[in-house]
């Protein structure tokens, strides 16, 4: 039989438990949001400058009118683009910190612009935020192109296995496939360069050609383009780095493919076209003159 000592201690270490357990209580701030961290995490808390990376939902009830995503979240600087309530808040949080906000549904509504019925203003939207990091926007940038720099090469290297290639890499990570050898001269910055070319997605989709049949047979074919090789000066910014890197690996009259990074392609961009965000592109090049 158990003792009432045991019993006792039992209690206590229940009640102990739930206590540490228990959801911390809304803090109210003189303007009235009502915030409460749910977890802490580091103690850097965002300086002059910084950006802040954070996951984000916003919630009324059980529908969600918001949601950054987890990849690459929400970037924001919590000192100057956000209302001072809201700064406020946030300038207290740092990486690995979980918060929740409560806001009117009123107020919600004038910042984002979201339509009010008269049903919903006594309503409240809850934020739900993680930090995942703080820093300068430039140390942002370099990890998340050190990321898709480690993705990309990846991925090139299991398109030269899976197609049988072999390639010379440059640092950058550009694979040069040798098709066809040209003369043994090969083209310097700033030399006026002529190349055909075809830009292909990984998966074989073509996306551009100076080849015009090529364009024909697959329904990209504009009349009122000129089909020729493309001309542009070495290594002066007038094409996508990846050329400027990759072509001068390629000599007079040689052919070869060309498998380029994102970062020196198109990069993040997202602007709705038929090249994805953060793709490598499959370019077969031909060096015509220079």
């Amino acid at each position: 039989m158990r003792t009432i000592k045991g019993l006792m201690l039992t209690a206590l270490v229940l009640v102990t438990a739930l206590a540490c357990n228990k959801t911390p209580e809304f803090i109210e701030l003189e303007s009235g949001l009502k915030y409460r961290k749910l977890s802490e995490g580091s103690d850097k808390r965002a300086g002059e400058g910084d950006i802040m990376n954070v996951v984000m939902t916003h919630t009324l009830g059980d529908s969600v009118l918001y949601d950054s995503g987890n990849d690459p979240g929400y970037f924001l600087d919590p000192a100057t683009s956000l209302p001072p309530n809201l700064s406020e808040v946030f300038q207290l949080c740092g990486p690995g910190d979980s918060v929740q906000i409560e806001m009117a549904f009123t107020e919600y509504a004038g910042l984002t612009g979201y339509p009010v019925m008269p049903e919903d203003s006594t309503k409240v939207i809850v934020w739900n935020i993680k930090v995942n990091d703080v820093g300068t926007e430039a140390a942002f940038i370099e990890k998340f192109q050190a990321k898709q720099r480690e993705t990309d090469r990846g991925i090139i290297e299991d398109y030269l296995v899976n197609n049988n290639l072999e390639a010379t890499t440059t640092d950058e990570g550009i694979a040069v496939v040798t098709l066809e050898a040209g003369n043994g001269e090969f083209p310097q910055k700033g030399d006026k360069v002529k190349v055909d070319y075809s830009v292909r997605l990984l998966d074989g989709t073509l996306i551009d050609t100076s080849d015009e049949e090529l364009a024909k047979a697959n329904d990209l074919y504009y009349e009122q383009r000129e089909y020729a090789p493309y001309e542009f000066t070495l290594g002066n910014r007038e094409v996508i780095e990846g050329w400027d890197l990759g072509i001068p690996k390629v000599d007079k009259g040689g052919k070869a493919k060309l498998l380029i990074p994102s970062q020196y392609a198109y990069g993040a961009r997202n602007d709705g076209g038929p090249i994805p965000p953060n793709s490598v592109l499959v370019f077969d090049i031909e060096v015509v003159d220079f």
